[in-house]
């Protein structure tokens, strides 16, 4: 099969320690994909700025948040692979959606999400 022919999937991964258990998943992803998949990383965003409506009317979308929308609009689907911080999905994470959801050319619409996460804790990634 030819690499253009298979689903093409954006992990994007919510922990930014290299040594967290989500991390680990996505790179051992690629290795477990079925033959007519590919998932591919997506871009770091953890030197985005916290979004401010400010930054962005003065001087538009930071480069990270550029590189993740492109990415985003390139797959045909994207998995979140991320841990449970607080009740809630990390920050860094949340900050990065917030980015990329203000583009005009909405680089979600219409695109397949799921979300997957890993952890010791008796509850997983439930409350992500």
């Amino acid at each position: 099969m030819a690499e253009s022919d298979k689903l093409n999937v954006l992990v994007i991964c919510g922990s930014l320690r290299k040594r967290s258990y989500n991390a680990a998943l996505t790179r051992a992803l690629p290795d477990l994909a079925p033959p007519d998949m590919k998932f591919v990383t997506a871009p770091p965003f953890e030197t985005l700025p916290l979004y401010n409506a400010d930054i962005q009317e003065a001087s538009g979308f930071p480069g990270p948040a550029e590189d993740l929308a492109t990415a985003i609009r390139a797959s045909d689907a994207v998995l979140f692979v991320t841990p449970e911080y607080n009740w809630s999905m990390p920050g860094g994470l949340k900050n990065a959606i917030d980015w990329v959801s203000r583009m005009k050319e909405q680089p979600f619409e219409g695109k397949p999400v799921a979300i997957q996460s890993c952890s010791q804790g008796p509850l997983g990634g439930a409350r992500m």
